[in-house]
């Protein structure tokens, strides 16, 4: 009971599961507390450090009995970063979980129990894989008696601690590609040299806020957005050489103006500085010119496995027409177009939308078309202009479907669907309003898109069946 429970109290805590949030579990007197960093089968002396009236939350005081599962993190700011949650868990039973978190989100949350869930999909290497960094540039005074003459603060740059805004040192980044990594090195060591002034977002004076790199599997290549609240920087030329000689592979570095007092990385301005603006991805024989800003799978080597389970659920015999939601820059759109009739895609955001128009001409396909607009207006009009589609691929943000566009799809009495998700909450959500329209969920196939996070990506195969009683 949580009345035998106090803020500040120790007790001993068997855990036997994980949350969606990759927080651990156990229970006191079936009371649940919540317990960051925890692993199924330890035993731990915790300390509560939150009390709500159905969960408490605790920290880990002492490991008195560590489970089989549990592994020393190979990351130093592991347990002060807050980017990943599960590198204390090792690898099988990070998949283990995860598969478990689809399982349980669809019977829970949508009555669904009965769907297939496949096991979790493991990457070949789940180190270094991410594509895009967003780093925080933040500032420290020096040491006393260090530069006290030439300088008052020191450079750092690093991530945000779970839930703060307080900025975690970062010097490497282990889910991070190895050249995102040289690229933040060498840009901290010129800032450091050049001592020009850090943001503060308490009073929104400084100039630099953000560091984001970008990286391509297949080139090795990368580019650097320098994010600032001033539209120039002073000795950009000594700048742009030091990174020059110390990343050859980097290939571009561009300004995004950002001068409001705002939570949000990017602002709308971005200037090329040096170089090029773009980089070239290459994922099984499909070339993507990805711009800074613009949505692709930050997974290169995932986006290939996602490749493979969407060509089986897809089963095009090339007489298809096939609809692609939330298309982004068409790393979807374009693979089903090799063996579709045609493919259209839509997507919000105007950037993503003409890049891939680009990609769609950089691999000389004609049998794609893409709209820029809100999928909440531009279905319904595709819906009233009579355009019919034998399959729908959505990948929506995180937040899911509006429900009226799932209504749409149903109207439209699309044959298969494919829904691509980041988020078994809202997927799970979906499913259950897609089964009230007329619509079967078969099988879903979880891929490892984010190994030692608690993230997942899922891909579930849909056939209409129609409303019972009609």
């Amino acid at each position: 009971m949580a009345e035998t429970l106090r803020l500040g109290g120790r007790l001993t805590l068997q855990v036997h599961d994980l949350a969606a949030g990759g927080e651990a579990v156990g229970r006191v007197d079936n009371f649940v507390v919540f317990v960051p960093y925890g692993t199924p089968g330890d035993e731990l002396e915790v300390e509560i450090t939150e009390l709500r009236k159905n969960f408490a939350r605790a920290r880990i005081h002492k490991i008195l009995k560590p489970s089989i599962r549990r592994v020393e993190p190979p990351c130093s700011i592991y347990f002060q970063c807050g980017g990943c949650q599960l590198q204390h868990i090792d690898y099988d039973s990070q998949l283990h979980f995860k598969t478990k978190t689809v399982k349980d989100s669809l019977r829970h949350l949508a009555g669904l129990g009965e769907v297939k869930v496949h096991p979790c999909k493991r990457m070949d290497d789940p180190w270094f894989y991410r594509n895009k960094v967003q780093a925080v540039v933040a500032a420290k005074p020096f040491l006393k008696g260090e530069q006290e003459k030439t300088a008052k603060f020191r450079p750092y740059i690093g991530l945000y601690a779970a839930g703060s805004h307080r900025v975690v040192k970062m010097d490497e980044c282990l889910i991070q590609d190895k050249v995102n990594n040289k690229v933040l090195q060498a840009t901290r060591e010129i800032l450091e040299r050049l001592q020009w002034p850090v943001y503060d977002e308490r009073d929104g004076s400084g100039l630099i806020r953000y560091l984001v790199a970008r990286s391509s599997r297949s080139t090795g290549e990368a580019i650097l957005v320098v994010v600032a609240a001033q539209p120039r920087l002073p000795q950009v030329q000594e700048f742009l050489n030091f990174l020059k000689r110390r990343v050859p592979k980097l290939k571009g570095v561009l300004l995004n103006l950002n001068p409001h007092q705002t939570n949000v990385v990017l602002g709308n301005r971005t200037q090329l500085l040096w170089g090029q603006d773009h980089l070239v991805e290459e994922v099984q024989g499909l070339k993507f010119h990805i711009s800074p800003t613009s949505f692709f799978q930050v997974n290169t080597q995932g986006l290939s496995v996602l490749y493979d389970v969407l060509d089986d659920y897809a089963d095009l015999k090339g007489r298809e027409s096939v609809l692609d939601l939330y298309c982004g820059v068409g790393s979807l759109a374009l693979f089903l177009a090799r063996k579709a009739r045609r493919v259209v895609g839509v997507d919000v955001s105007q950037p993503a939308i003409e890049d891939a128009v680009v990609n769609s001409d950089l691999n000389e396909t004609v049998n794609a078309t893409f709209q820029a607009g809100p999928v909440e207006r531009l279905l319904p009009q595709m819906y009233r202009d009579g355009m019919r589609f034998q399959l729908a691929i959505v990948d929506p943000p995180r937040k899911g479907c509006d429900i009226d566009t799932l209504k749409t799809l149903a109207k439209m009495r699309i044959p298969k669907l494919i829904y691509v998700s980041c988020n078994p909450s809202t997927l799970a959500r979906d499913l259950g309003i897609l089964a009230d329209l007329g619509y079967r969920t078969h099988e879903i196939q979880p891929l490892d898109m984010f190994p030692h996070t608690h993230h997942v990506e899922c891909v579930a195969r849909l056939t209409e069946v129609g409303l019972k009683g009609k």
